[in-house]
């Protein structure tokens, strides 16, 4: 019965992890969107590509548009 409890209690914590971390990702992405391109963007960057594990061709993508490049041709969806 402890070891039930026990792990009970360690998956709450990684469920509260795992929210606090969803929310922390939406506020940095709507702080994105809702900045004008430059520096500010800029700065965002480096935690966008760390939490949604950006590939190099992702992350080119993503720094164009925050340096105000527009959405490059690639990425728009028709």
């Amino acid at each position: 019965m402890e070891q039930f409890n026990i792990r009970r209690l360690e998956r709450n914590q990684e469920r509260e992890k795992s929210v606090a971390n969803l929310e922390y990702l939406k506020n940095v992405l709507l702080q994105f969107i809702f900045l004008r391109s430059g520096s500010e963007r800029q700065a965002l960057l480096p935690v966008i590509h760390t939490m949604l594990q950006l590939n190099p061709d992702e992350k080119s993508k993503l720094a164009a548009i925050a340096q105000g490049l527009g959405i490059p041709k690639i990425c728009v969806v028709s």
